[in-house]
């Protein structure tokens, strides 16, 4: 469900056309000192889509939607203003280990809802071992989310460091 919704909501964002400014990248220009503030932004909005472990998900869809539209109309311009071959040249290399983890962190988001609906859809009795072993496979799938995380964390890590090393707009 994950990469669906990111296909998605990437070319909503693409075709959008919203007015964001675009400058090109300068490979000459590396301040190293901006990775961990991109890694910060990232991995803020990481950190939200992964909030649907405790929100059966809600959060983790509503930020999939916002963070698509974004990312896919800053592709979408970058394309019309550089053309697809400048902008894939600019965007591709961090982009693809930025959505990477973003689609990691949503999936992690989701594991736990989808393990809740998977036990709703075999209709489990309601007797109280049958329930005491349902609130132990959530449990168990809440901790599996976490490497999924840190997965995602490396991922952002990656894509911050990328970006600068390709050359930030200035």
């Amino acid at each position: 469900m994950t990469i669906p919704l990111w296909i998605v909501t990437l070319a909503l964002g693409a075709t959008a056309g919203l007015p964001f400014e675009t400058a090109r990248q300068d490979p000459a220009y590396m301040p190293w000192e901006q990775v961990p503030l991109i890694f910060g932004s990232n991995i803020m909005v990481g950190l939200i889509l992964y909030a649907g472990v405790a929100t059966l998900g809600t959060i983790t869809i509503a930020m999939t939607v916002l963070a698509g539209i974004y990312i896919g109309s800053v592709v979408g311009l970058a394309a019309s203003d550089w053309g697809v071959g400048g902008a894939a040249d600019a965007l591709l290399p961090f982009l693809a280990f930025e959505v990477a983890g973003f689609a990691v962190f949503g999936f992690a988001g989701l594991l736990p809802t989808a393990e809740l609906a998977r036990r709703l859809y075999l209709r489990m009795p309601s007797g109280s071992a049958t329930w005491r072993q349902h609130a132990n496979s959530l449990s168990a799938s809440l901790s599996a989310t976490l490497p999924y995380a840190l997965l995602g964390t490396v991922l952002l890590i990656v894509g911050a460091i990328l970006e600068v090393a390709g050359g930030l707009p200035r």
